[in-house]
């Protein structure tokens, strides 16, 4: 094979959607850039595509069917591996609510959700909820009536930018471009986080962790006080009379108190949505630009938080205004007809994906097959001990390129092809358009898309369930898109961009019937710190992986948690011998270390590590759920460190 460069782009689970050159040499791919003739890649990647080429080439890598055979697994055909399913499906097919399929984002390709086609069909059963973005996505809608945003370029015109718990830096590489490059024009960036060095900014306002929406309610109560909400967005709101008087009915003191932030800088949170008479750096938008991050909204009022950071940008007079507004989650502009998979009768019931095992423990008729893809299920969801016995305790098949503590505990292991193995159509979450995703080398071994894998099971099935072909999919998807696209153009132009309105509800004109901005209507309190659990942990990704995504030879044991250096834990602990990590759930080895500028409430552990290296944080996470989206609260729980018992 020569020497080639191949024009892809990056299907993975991140929002920044990027165009990607792909260099191929007689090995396989060499090195993964981002593409620079894309307007928003602008030639810039993350640190985890950089070296995907390395998860290529893994030696490690899942390259043919697994079916377990004891205490292990064997390998095994494809023609077996099929044929094992579709006899345990076959006898389900009569009721079919006992499969239960998990299918979620590890690719954010049109063609990766075959998968749901098959299942759909069938009547599996499915899961409600989220673990990523449901309590803010869903705060968002009750506020605004919709999910708008505008082009996230727009947000780094402002002269003012609040980043407001949204670790830029390990999220998103075009973000922390952004926010970099506003600084050096001029703009002003505030952080809001419970502590981490990471951010840039200019200010930053360290808060006790799961206080956002007390810390947005002081910072509105002053501007209240100022007499600096605006007229225009007070007249535009369904209930701002009942807001005004929530906020009258809290003192402010006792806010500030709750949050642990001191008056002061709640005062500059609030000049820094309404400015006295600051002058504005030429070039930039005399306006307020939020960002919000994922953590806020991962506590059990999580979605209050986020509805009551929209109402400060709201009532400031922020939204609708060029380089103002809020940005968390974009809409699907419509491009492509995304819900092929969308076939009746669809899923017959659903279990919540935060206390998934006890649902599926407790459930009538029971699950007896379980299809698990697109996530490592058992260490990115809470309560993993309890999931990765309810998963060997049936038949369970797990799509998975690696020998994760999911696919460990999988009856059978099937080996997906790939980002750059396969074709695909991307759909990013950052930016308007869509991407083609190249296919650059063959997968290793019998590896084989989702697609076909989906597509190879249905036809066995004694009631075949027949998958469309790709192509057809793909074609499919584009014409009946809004933009009415055609795959031959995707395919030669590498990617289509589509407009997007820079300053989303500029009319005044909301999404609810009523047209008008619906305002929180209760402001719940901040529950006392637990004398037997005094942290709070909480559990953010890394920046050097995706999610679970470590390779095994890097993961540490035991893993390292993170406290403020005026953590009260410090004084009780010796660190010279093994320290145990504490929840009401269980408890786990861990290596302590401080970490400047945290909260002393804070416990960090980043996610990600799995059970069978001796990590997993969410092993000693409860399944709850917050108080919108069927989120699952992960950082709602409590912990504390003590030293192990010495043997």
């Amino acid at each position: 094979m020569s020497e080639r460069t191949v024009r892809s782009a990056c299907t993975r689970h991140c929002g920044d959607g990027c165009a990607l050159l792909v260099d191929v040499g007689p090995e396989g791919v060499r090195s993964v850039r981002g593409n620079p003739d894309h307007p928003f890649t602008r030639g810039r990647i993350c640190a985890k595509t950089a070296r995907f080429a390395q998860r290529l080439a893994s030696p490690r890598r899942v390259t043919t069917p697994l079916v377990r055979h004891g205490a292990d697994f064997r390998p095994a055909s494809w023609d077996e591996a099929l044929e094992l399913i579709a006899r345990r499906m076959d006898a389900l097919r009569p009721t079919p609510e006992r499969m239960l399929h998990i299918h979620y984002h590890a690719s954010f390709g049109l063609l990766h959700q075959a998968g749901k086609f098959l299942f759909n069909t069938l009547g599996a059963s499915g899961f409600s909820g989220a673990i990523c973005l449901g309590a803010g996505a869903e705060a968002i809608r009750r506020d605004f009536g919709a999910i708008r945003q505008g082009p996230l370029e727009e947000s780094a015109q402002a002269a003012r930018i609040v980043n407001w718990g949204r670790n830029a830096r390990a999220q998103s590489a075009h973000l922390a471009a952004m926010l970099g490059q506003a600084r050096e024009n001029g703009a002003r960036v505030l952080a809001i986080h419970p502590g981490d060095a990471s951010y840039d900014r200019d200010h930053e306002i360290i808060l006790r962790p799961g206080t956002d929406r007390l810390l947005a309610a002081a910072a509105l109560k002053l501007l209240a006080a100022r007499g600096q909400l605006s007229p225009l967005a007070l007249d535009r709101c369904a209930n701002a009379g009942a807001f005004l008087e929530l906020l009258d009915r809290w003192p402010l003191d006792d806010l500030l108190e709750a949050c642990d932030v001191p008056l002061e800088q709640a005062r500059t949170l609030a000049d820094w949505y309404a400015p006295a008479n600051a002058p504005c750096p030429p070039g930039l938008l005399d306006a307020t630009a939020t960002h919000i991050g994922r953590g806020l909204q991962r506590y059990a009022h999580g979605g209050a938080s986020v509805r009551f950071v929209d109402a400060l940008a709201m009532l400031s007079g922020n939204v609708g205004r060029p380089g103002g507004g809020v940005w968390f989650l974009s809409p699907d502009p419509g491009l492509a007809a995304w819900d092929w998979t969308g076939v009746p009768p669809g899923p017959s019931r659903r279990f919540p994906i935060a206390g998934l095992a006890r649902a599926v423990e407790a459930a009538d008729p029971p699950v007896d097959f379980v299809w698990v893809e697109g996530m490592n299920l058992v260490t990115q969801c809470p309560e993993s001990l309890a999931l990765e016995r309810m998963l060997r305790e049936r038949f369970t098949v797990v799509v998975e390129p690696f020998l994760t503590d999911t696919a460990r505990a999988a009856t059978v292991v099937l080996p997906p092809a790939l980002m750059l193995e396969c074709e695909d159509v991307l759909r990013p979450g950052e930016h308007a358009g869509l991407l083609h995703a190249a296919k650059a080398v063959d997968p290793p071994g019998e590896c084989l898309p989702n697609f076909e894998i989906a597509a190879r099971l249905g036809a066995r099935l004694a009631d075949p369930v027949i998958l469309p072909d790709a192509e057809t999919v793909m074609e499919a998807a584009l014409r009946d898109g809004k933009a009415g696209w055609t795959l031959e153009t995707l395919r030669r132009e590498g990617w289509l961009a589509a407009p997007v309105d820079p300053a989303p509800w500029s009319g005044g004109i909301f999404a609810h019937a009523d047209g008008l901005y619906h305002l929180p209507d209760a402001l719940p309190s901040y529950s006392p710190v637990d004398p037997d659990f005094p942290l709070r942990l909480l559990s953010p990704v890394r920046r050097e992986h995706l999610l679970s995504q470590i390779p095994e030879d890097e993961q540490q044991a035991p893993p390292t948690l993170y406290l403020s250096p005026r953590a009260a834990a410090f004084d009780a602990l010796d660190l010279s011998g093994p320290v145990l990590l504490e929840t009401a759930l269980g408890s786990m080895t861990v290596r302590v270390e401080s970490l400047p500028g945290l909260h002393p409430e804070t416990a960090v552990y980043p996610r990600g590590d799995w059970l069978s290296h001796g990590g997993c944080v969410n092993r000693l996470i409860r399944g709850r759920t917050a108080d919108l989206g069927g989120q699952a609260a992960y950082y709602e729980e409590r912990a504390r460190l003590v030293n192990a018992p010495v043997a």
